[in-house]
């Protein structure tokens, strides 16, 4: 399968596609009405299809909580599902997140841990699925 046609099985399906490059597909994850994220992705590198998705915690929801302590709560509350279903844990990010009007202003961190997983062709759309509704913001709540 190519992109175009992964693109096209993944929209006859009724999942919103944010954009598009020949080896991966961004999937659209509606915020709010007008406002779209796109934390799922689907990468085709050769014959493989591949599904990641990145989740996180933030600073500003445990103030007091070191790194170590922000990437631990996102492995528990999303790593051990999406382990359980046959992710890997890929990579960890922290992203300071800065002021649009002045960079040098941090408004908050985060702390992101991607999960990728190898999937056949004829399970890609209920893996996407699974990755679009497994809440990925690790909350205080």
């Amino acid at each position: 399968m190519n992109a175009a046609s992964i693109k096209e099985a993944l929209e006859n399906a009724g999942i919103e596609i944010y954009r598009s490059t020949p080896g991966e597909i961004h999937v659209a994850e509606r915020v709010r009405l007008h406002i779209m994220d796109s934390g799922v992705r689907v990468l085709t590198p050769g014959e493989e299809l591949h599904v990641r998705f990145t989740a996180r915690s933030q600073r500003s929801d445990f103030p007091n909580a070191d790194s170590d302590d922000l990437f631990g709560r996102v492995r528990e509350q999303v790593g051990q599902p999406a382990t359980a279903r046959g992710y890997a844990e890929t990579t960890t990010h922290v992203h300071e997140v800065t002021d649009p009007v002045d960079d040098t202003r941090i408004l908050d961190v985060w702390h992101e841990v991607v999960y990728e997983k190898t999937t056949a062709a004829e399970d890609l759309v209920d893996e996407v699925r699974w990755a679009l509704d497994i809440e990925k913001y690790v909350s205080n709540d």
